[in-house]
Protein backbone atom coordinates (compact mmCIF):
# COMPACT_ATOMS: atom_id res chain seq x y z
CA UNK A 1 0.00 0.00 0.00
CA UNK A 2 1.29 3.79 -0.52
CA UNK A 3 0.99 6.26 2.27
CA UNK A 4 -2.49 7.46 1.19
CA UNK A 5 -4.25 3.67 1.03
CA UNK A 6 -2.59 2.70 4.30
CA UNK A 7 -4.06 5.45 6.28
CA UNK A 8 -7.96 4.65 4.28
CA UNK A 9 -7.23 0.89 5.48
CA UNK A 10 -6.50 1.68 9.72
CA UNK A 11 -9.21 4.31 8.94
CA UNK A 12 -12.08 1.86 7.88
CA UNK A 13 -11.37 -0.86 10.44
CA UNK A 14 -13.90 -0.91 13.36
CA UNK A 15 -13.99 0.20 16.80
CA UNK A 16 -13.57 -2.15 19.65
CA UNK A 17 -15.50 0.15 21.72
CA UNK A 18 -19.27 -1.59 20.49
CA UNK A 19 -21.65 -3.47 22.45
CA UNK A 20 -21.11 -6.79 22.71
CA UNK A 21 -17.19 -6.90 22.25
CA UNK A 22 -15.79 -9.30 23.63
CA UNK A 23 -12.32 -8.77 24.68
CA UNK A 24 -9.25 -11.01 24.30
CA UNK A 25 -5.41 -11.20 23.76
CA UNK A 26 -6.05 -14.57 20.92
CA UNK A 27 -6.66 -12.21 17.90
CA UNK A 28 -3.48 -9.85 18.64
CA UNK A 29 -1.36 -12.99 19.28
CA UNK A 30 -1.95 -14.24 16.60
CA UNK A 31 -1.56 -11.88 14.29
CA UNK A 32 2.18 -10.53 15.63
CA UNK A 33 2.73 -15.01 15.60
CA UNK A 34 2.14 -14.14 11.97
CA UNK A 35 4.17 -11.84 11.97
CA UNK A 36 7.34 -13.21 13.65
CA UNK A 37 6.83 -11.82 16.90
CA UNK A 38 8.15 -8.18 16.02
CA UNK A 39 7.35 -7.50 19.56
CA UNK A 40 10.17 -9.75 20.86
CA UNK A 41 12.76 -7.88 19.45
CA UNK A 42 12.98 -4.73 21.72
CA UNK A 43 12.95 -4.31 25.27
CA UNK A 44 10.20 -2.20 26.40
CA UNK A 45 8.20 -0.60 29.61
CA UNK A 46 4.79 -0.87 29.90
CA UNK A 47 2.64 2.13 31.28
CA UNK A 48 -1.23 1.43 32.51
CA UNK A 49 -3.60 3.61 34.17
CA UNK A 50 -6.92 5.60 34.42
CA UNK A 51 -5.24 9.22 33.87
CA UNK A 52 -1.19 9.89 33.43
CA UNK A 53 0.13 7.71 31.65
CA UNK A 54 0.71 9.23 28.38
CA UNK A 55 2.84 11.86 30.15
CA UNK A 56 4.59 9.04 31.87
CA UNK A 57 5.25 7.18 28.62
CA UNK A 58 6.38 10.34 27.20
CA UNK A 59 8.84 11.39 29.90
CA UNK A 60 10.29 7.93 30.13
CA UNK A 61 10.78 7.48 26.31
CA UNK A 62 12.59 11.08 26.08
CA UNK A 63 14.81 10.41 28.99
CA UNK A 64 15.46 7.27 27.33
CA UNK A 65 16.25 9.06 24.00
CA UNK A 66 18.37 11.45 25.91
CA UNK A 67 20.62 8.00 27.21
CA UNK A 68 21.20 7.51 23.73
CA UNK A 69 19.21 4.59 23.24
CA UNK A 70 17.05 4.23 19.99
CA UNK A 71 13.46 4.38 21.38
CA UNK A 72 9.69 4.26 20.34
CA UNK A 73 6.75 5.33 21.79
CA UNK A 74 2.95 3.98 21.50
CA UNK A 75 0.43 6.09 22.88
CA UNK A 76 -3.35 6.53 21.97
CA UNK A 77 -5.56 8.11 21.46
CA UNK A 78 -4.62 10.50 18.96
CA UNK A 79 -5.81 14.42 18.76
CA UNK A 80 -5.43 15.14 14.93
CA UNK A 81 -3.31 12.32 13.04
CA UNK A 82 -3.29 8.69 13.40
CA UNK A 83 0.49 8.50 13.00
CA UNK A 84 1.02 10.54 16.37
CA UNK A 85 0.17 7.22 18.23
CA UNK A 86 3.85 5.65 17.12
CA UNK A 87 6.79 7.51 17.39
CA UNK A 88 10.23 6.58 16.22
CA UNK A 89 12.93 8.30 18.54
CA UNK A 90 11.43 12.43 18.64
CA UNK A 91 9.42 12.15 15.48
CA UNK A 92 6.31 10.84 14.54
CA UNK A 93 6.02 7.74 12.08
CA UNK A 94 6.41 9.00 8.89
CA UNK A 95 4.11 8.38 6.43
CA UNK A 96 6.01 6.15 4.31
CA UNK A 97 7.10 4.23 7.15
CA UNK A 98 3.73 3.64 9.11
CA UNK A 99 2.82 1.98 5.08
CA UNK A 100 5.74 -0.09 5.30
CA UNK A 101 4.27 -1.57 8.41
CA UNK A 102 0.55 -1.25 7.38
CA UNK A 103 0.95 -3.75 4.43
CA UNK A 104 2.09 -6.51 5.49
CA UNK A 105 0.08 -6.45 8.51
CA UNK A 106 -3.04 -5.91 6.10
CA UNK A 107 -1.56 -9.45 4.19
CA UNK A 108 -1.43 -11.21 7.11
CA UNK A 109 -4.72 -10.42 8.48
CA UNK A 110 -6.42 -11.34 4.96
CA UNK A 111 -4.72 -14.65 4.81
CA UNK A 112 -5.53 -15.68 7.99
CA UNK A 113 -8.62 -14.74 7.73
CA UNK A 114 -8.61 -16.81 4.63
CA UNK A 115 -7.06 -19.71 6.91
CA UNK A 116 -9.35 -19.09 9.09
CA UNK A 117 -7.09 -18.88 11.70
CA UNK A 118 -8.93 -15.50 12.43
CA UNK A 119 -12.85 -16.06 12.88
CA UNK A 120 -13.21 -12.29 13.01
CA UNK A 121 -11.47 -8.97 11.55
CA UNK A 122 -9.41 -7.53 14.23
CA UNK A 123 -10.35 -4.27 15.43
CA UNK A 124 -8.89 -1.27 14.67
CA UNK A 125 -6.63 -1.31 17.94
CA UNK A 126 -5.53 -4.24 17.27
CA UNK A 127 -4.43 -3.97 14.01
CA UNK A 128 -2.86 -0.35 14.98
CA UNK A 129 -1.13 -1.87 17.72
CA UNK A 130 0.65 -4.92 15.23
CA UNK A 131 1.32 -1.60 13.10
CA UNK A 132 3.99 0.00 15.62
CA UNK A 133 5.06 -3.10 17.19
CA UNK A 134 6.35 -4.16 13.37
CA UNK A 135 7.55 -0.47 12.58
CA UNK A 136 9.43 -0.74 16.14
CA UNK A 137 11.48 -3.58 14.83
CA UNK A 138 11.76 -2.50 11.48
CA UNK A 139 13.47 1.09 12.84
CA UNK A 140 15.66 -1.50 14.68
CA UNK A 141 14.88 0.18 18.18
CA UNK A 142 15.92 -0.63 21.30
CA UNK A 143 13.17 0.13 23.96
CA UNK A 144 9.95 1.42 22.88
CA UNK A 145 7.68 2.68 25.77
CA UNK A 146 3.92 1.30 25.26
CA UNK A 147 0.78 3.45 27.00
CA UNK A 148 -1.90 0.67 27.34
CA UNK A 149 -4.93 1.52 25.22
CA UNK A 150 -8.12 0.39 27.42
CA UNK A 151 -7.59 -1.53 31.16
CA UNK A 152 -4.63 -3.90 30.58
CA UNK A 153 -5.23 -7.41 31.43
CA UNK A 154 -7.07 -7.86 27.90
CA UNK A 155 -5.79 -4.97 26.34
CA UNK A 156 -3.72 -5.70 22.61
CA UNK A 157 -0.87 -4.02 23.94
CA UNK A 158 -0.65 -7.00 26.95
CA UNK A 159 1.20 -9.33 25.06
CA UNK A 160 4.58 -7.63 25.91
CA UNK A 161 7.34 -8.95 28.50
CA UNK A 162 8.09 -5.58 29.58
CA UNK A 163 11.38 -5.09 31.76
CA UNK A 164 9.54 -2.40 34.10
CA UNK A 165 5.76 -2.27 35.12
CA UNK A 166 4.00 1.61 35.88
CA UNK A 167 0.58 2.11 36.91
CA UNK A 168 -0.50 5.77 37.04
CA UNK A 169 -3.44 6.91 39.09
CA UNK A 170 -6.55 4.80 38.94
CA UNK A 171 -9.94 5.92 38.57
CA UNK A 172 -13.83 5.23 37.08
CA UNK A 173 -13.92 5.76 33.48
CA UNK A 174 -14.87 2.72 31.15
CA UNK A 175 -17.02 1.12 33.87
CA UNK A 176 -19.11 -0.61 31.20
CA UNK A 177 -15.81 -2.20 30.06
CA UNK A 178 -13.68 -2.61 33.00
CA UNK A 179 -16.28 -2.53 36.30
CA UNK A 180 -18.14 -0.32 38.70
CA UNK A 181 -15.92 0.22 41.08
CA UNK A 182 -11.80 1.25 41.53
CA UNK A 183 -10.96 -2.13 42.90
CA UNK A 184 -12.11 -3.92 40.07
CA UNK A 185 -10.66 -1.83 37.67
CA UNK A 186 -7.12 -1.53 39.44
CA UNK A 187 -7.84 -5.63 38.97
CA UNK A 188 -7.93 -5.15 35.39
CA UNK A 189 -5.11 -2.25 35.17
CA UNK A 190 -2.72 -5.14 37.37
CA UNK A 191 -3.19 -7.42 34.59
CA UNK A 192 -0.20 -6.20 32.96
CA UNK A 193 2.36 -7.46 35.86
CA UNK A 194 3.75 -10.20 35.38
CA UNK A 195 6.66 -12.36 36.67
CA UNK A 196 10.02 -11.59 36.09
CA UNK A 197 9.56 -7.62 36.07
CA UNK A 198 12.18 -5.57 37.79
CA UNK A 199 9.32 -3.88 39.58
CA UNK A 200 5.96 -2.23 39.18
CA UNK A 201 6.32 1.36 39.81
CA UNK A 202 3.04 2.96 41.19
CA UNK A 203 1.86 6.38 41.48
CA UNK A 204 -0.12 7.40 44.29
CA UNK A 205 -3.57 5.66 44.06
CA UNK A 206 -6.73 5.51 46.29
CA UNK A 207 -6.43 2.72 48.63
CA UNK A 208 -8.79 0.31 47.11
CA UNK A 209 -6.62 0.52 44.07
CA UNK A 210 -2.85 0.41 46.48
CA UNK A 211 -4.74 -2.73 47.67
CA UNK A 212 -5.12 -4.69 44.67
CA UNK A 213 -1.94 -3.81 42.78
CA UNK A 214 0.22 -4.83 45.99
CA UNK A 215 -1.61 -8.18 46.30
CA UNK A 216 -0.91 -8.64 42.55
CA UNK A 217 2.86 -8.21 43.33
CA UNK A 218 3.13 -10.11 46.03
CA UNK A 219 1.15 -13.21 44.27
CA UNK A 220 3.55 -12.80 41.21
CA UNK A 221 6.67 -11.97 43.22
CA UNK A 222 7.46 -8.45 41.61
CA UNK A 223 8.53 -6.05 43.25
CA UNK A 224 6.15 -2.68 44.19
CA UNK A 225 8.24 0.99 44.42
CA UNK A 226 5.42 3.24 45.61
CA UNK A 227 6.16 6.84 44.57
CA UNK A 228 4.24 9.57 47.11
CA UNK A 229 3.10 12.70 46.47
CA UNK A 230 6.31 13.90 48.89
CA UNK A 231 8.29 12.49 45.67
CA UNK A 232 6.89 15.21 43.42
CA UNK A 233 8.53 17.52 45.39
CA UNK A 234 12.16 16.82 44.37
CA UNK A 235 11.19 15.20 40.74
CA UNK A 236 12.90 16.60 37.79
CA UNK A 237 11.28 20.00 36.55
CA UNK A 238 9.46 19.66 33.09
CA UNK A 239 7.39 21.73 30.88
CA UNK A 240 4.49 20.32 31.67
CA UNK A 241 2.08 22.26 33.42
CA UNK A 242 -0.01 21.02 37.13
CA UNK A 243 1.03 19.40 40.58
CA UNK A 244 -0.05 15.85 39.10
CA UNK A 245 2.59 16.24 36.67
CA UNK A 246 4.78 16.53 39.21
CA UNK A 247 3.53 13.11 40.43
CA UNK A 248 4.07 12.01 36.60
CA UNK A 249 7.55 12.88 36.90
CA UNK A 250 8.63 11.11 40.16
CA UNK A 251 7.58 8.19 38.69
CA UNK A 252 9.16 8.42 35.09
CA UNK A 253 12.38 8.98 37.19
CA UNK A 254 11.62 6.15 39.24
CA UNK A 255 11.06 3.77 36.37
CA UNK A 256 13.99 5.12 34.90
CA UNK A 257 16.02 4.18 37.72
CA UNK A 258 14.67 0.72 37.60
CA UNK A 259 15.66 0.25 33.97
CA UNK A 260 19.45 0.76 34.80
CA UNK A 261 18.76 -2.70 36.68
CA UNK A 262 18.07 -4.44 33.21
CA UNK A 263 20.48 -3.19 31.45
CA UNK A 264 19.85 0.16 29.89
CA UNK A 265 21.20 2.90 31.92
CA UNK A 266 19.11 6.47 32.08
CA UNK A 267 21.31 8.28 34.15
CA UNK A 268 20.33 11.58 36.34
CA UNK A 269 22.05 13.75 33.55
CA UNK A 270 19.41 12.38 30.83
CA UNK A 271 16.61 12.02 32.80
CA UNK A 272 17.40 16.07 33.53
CA UNK A 273 17.67 16.51 29.93
CA UNK A 274 14.62 14.54 28.41
CA UNK A 275 12.29 15.73 31.27
CA UNK A 276 13.13 19.23 30.12
CA UNK A 277 12.28 18.56 26.58
CA UNK A 278 9.85 16.64 26.66
CA UNK A 279 6.27 17.57 24.96
CA UNK A 280 2.92 16.05 25.67
CA UNK A 281 -0.27 17.79 23.58
CA UNK A 282 -3.73 18.30 24.86
CA UNK A 283 -2.65 18.36 28.96
CA UNK A 284 -2.81 22.05 29.94
CA UNK A 285 -1.23 23.07 27.11
CA UNK A 286 -1.25 26.88 25.92
CA UNK A 287 -1.88 27.15 22.38
CA UNK A 288 -2.91 30.55 21.75
CA UNK A 289 -2.37 34.22 23.64
CA UNK A 290 -4.71 37.53 24.15
CA UNK A 291 -6.09 35.29 25.66
CA UNK A 292 -4.90 32.32 26.19
CA UNK A 293 -6.78 28.95 24.92
CA UNK A 294 -5.34 26.10 27.20
CA UNK A 295 -6.54 22.73 26.19
CA UNK A 296 -6.72 19.72 28.46
CA UNK A 297 -8.26 16.60 28.50
CA UNK A 298 -10.31 16.66 30.81
CA UNK A 299 -12.72 13.64 29.99
CA UNK A 300 -13.35 11.40 33.40
CA UNK A 301 -13.62 12.73 37.11
CA UNK A 302 -10.04 12.02 38.00
CA UNK A 303 -8.80 14.30 35.25
CA UNK A 304 -11.18 16.84 35.58
CA UNK A 305 -10.13 16.70 39.49
CA UNK A 306 -6.67 17.52 38.67
CA UNK A 307 -7.84 20.63 36.48
CA UNK A 308 -9.89 21.77 38.94
CA UNK A 309 -6.89 22.11 41.21
CA UNK A 310 -4.84 23.63 38.99
CA UNK A 311 -7.83 26.09 38.40
CA UNK A 312 -7.72 26.71 41.77
CA UNK A 313 -3.93 27.29 41.69
CA UNK A 314 -4.46 29.61 39.32
CA UNK A 315 -7.21 31.58 41.60
CA UNK A 316 -4.49 32.04 44.51
CA UNK A 317 -1.85 33.30 41.86
CA UNK A 318 -5.09 36.55 41.41
CA UNK A 319 -5.81 35.38 37.74
CA UNK A 320 -9.46 36.25 36.80
CA UNK A 321 -11.78 32.95 37.01
CA UNK A 322 -11.71 31.31 33.07
CA UNK A 323 -14.15 30.64 30.80
CA UNK A 324 -14.70 27.05 30.05
CA UNK A 325 -15.68 25.57 26.80
CA UNK A 326 -16.95 22.04 27.22
CA UNK A 327 -17.74 18.85 24.73
CA UNK A 328 -18.40 15.38 25.77
CA UNK A 329 -18.92 12.03 24.71
CA UNK A 330 -22.00 10.37 25.90
CA UNK A 331 -20.86 7.64 27.94
CA UNK A 332 -18.57 9.72 30.39
CA UNK A 333 -19.51 10.99 34.01
CA UNK A 334 -20.43 14.59 32.70
CA UNK A 335 -22.40 15.35 35.83
CA UNK A 336 -19.82 14.43 37.77
CA UNK A 337 -17.11 16.09 35.92
CA UNK A 338 -18.83 19.15 35.50
CA UNK A 339 -19.66 19.93 39.03
CA UNK A 340 -16.13 19.87 39.31
CA UNK A 341 -15.07 22.34 36.97
CA UNK A 342 -18.35 24.98 36.33
CA UNK A 343 -18.33 26.45 39.52
CA UNK A 344 -15.14 27.27 39.08
CA UNK A 345 -15.29 29.28 35.73
CA UNK A 346 -16.85 32.57 35.25
CA UNK A 347 -18.43 31.21 31.83
CA UNK A 348 -19.34 27.88 30.15
CA UNK A 349 -19.81 27.47 26.98
CA UNK A 350 -21.02 23.97 25.75
CA UNK A 351 -20.51 22.34 22.73
CA UNK A 352 -19.96 19.23 20.67
CA UNK A 353 -17.18 17.45 18.72
CA UNK A 354 -17.99 15.90 15.23
CA UNK A 355 -18.05 12.63 16.92
CA UNK A 356 -21.72 10.41 16.61
CA UNK A 357 -20.91 9.15 20.26
CA UNK A 358 -20.65 13.05 20.93
CA UNK A 359 -23.27 14.44 24.09
CA UNK A 360 -25.28 17.26 22.04
CA UNK A 361 -25.22 20.89 23.96
CA UNK A 362 -28.61 20.90 24.56
CA UNK A 363 -28.38 17.70 26.47
CA UNK A 364 -25.56 19.14 28.29
CA UNK A 365 -27.06 22.12 29.10
CA UNK A 366 -30.07 19.95 30.82
CA UNK A 367 -27.84 17.81 32.87
CA UNK A 368 -24.78 20.11 33.62
CA UNK A 369 -25.71 24.00 32.96
CA UNK A 370 -26.86 24.26 36.84
CA UNK A 371 -23.42 24.29 37.90
CA UNK A 372 -22.43 27.12 35.97
CA UNK A 373 -22.46 30.81 37.04
CA UNK A 374 -23.58 31.72 33.18
CA UNK A 375 -23.78 29.02 29.97
CA UNK A 376 -24.13 29.39 26.50
CA UNK A 377 -24.99 26.58 24.14
CA UNK A 378 -22.54 26.35 20.63
CA UNK A 379 -23.24 23.84 18.15
CA UNK A 380 -19.04 23.01 17.07
CA UNK A 381 -15.98 24.18 18.20
CA UNK A 382 -15.80 27.27 15.89
CA UNK A 383 -18.96 28.80 17.33
CA UNK A 384 -18.12 27.89 20.83
CA UNK A 385 -14.15 29.25 20.42
CA UNK A 386 -15.83 32.60 19.34
CA UNK A 387 -18.75 33.28 21.85
CA UNK A 388 -15.55 32.06 24.53
CA UNK A 389 -13.92 35.24 23.40
CA UNK A 390 -16.28 37.65 23.95
CA UNK A 391 -17.27 36.77 27.18
CA UNK A 392 -13.67 36.20 28.59
CA UNK A 393 -12.95 39.96 26.89
CA UNK A 394 -13.90 41.88 29.64
CA UNK A 395 -12.16 40.57 32.13
CA UNK A 396 -9.24 39.43 29.92
CA UNK A 397 -9.74 35.93 31.39
CA UNK A 398 -8.51 32.80 29.76
CA UNK A 399 -10.36 30.06 27.79
CA UNK A 400 -9.81 26.34 28.57
CA UNK A 401 -11.07 24.19 26.38
CA UNK A 402 -11.39 20.22 28.09
CA UNK A 403 -13.92 17.39 27.95
CA UNK A 404 -13.54 15.10 24.91
CA UNK A 405 -9.87 14.65 23.77
CA UNK A 406 -11.60 14.69 19.97
CA UNK A 407 -12.42 18.29 21.04
CA UNK A 408 -9.28 19.07 22.37
CA UNK A 409 -8.07 17.51 18.96
CA UNK A 410 -10.15 19.89 17.15
CA UNK A 411 -9.03 22.94 18.79
CA UNK A 412 -5.73 22.37 18.47
CA UNK A 413 -6.30 21.78 14.41
CA UNK A 414 -7.67 25.14 15.04
CA UNK A 415 -5.71 27.17 16.71
CA UNK A 416 -6.33 30.12 17.90
CA UNK A 417 -8.29 31.39 14.92
CA UNK A 418 -10.34 34.14 15.40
Amino acid sequence: MNPEASLAYLGGLGTELRPGRKFSLDAISTLLAALGNPHRRWASVHVAGTNGKGSVAALIESAARAAGWRTGLYTSPHLERLTERIRLGPDEISAAALAAAATPVRDAVERLLAEGKLPNPPAFFEVVTAVGFLAFAQAGIELAVVEVGLGGRLDATNVLDPLVGVITPIGLDHEQYLGSTVAAIAGEKAGIIKPGMAAVVSSPQAPAAEAVIAGRCRELRVPLLEVTSADAVAAPPTPLRGWHQRENAAVAARACAVLGERGFAVPPAAIAAGFAGVRWPGRLEQIASNPAIILDGAHNPLAARALAVHLEDEQQRRRPKPVIVYGSMRDKAVEEICELLFPRAAAVVLTAPRQPRALSPGALAAACGGWAPRFEIAPDYPGALAAARRLAAPAEADIYVTGSLYLVGEARAHGGAQ
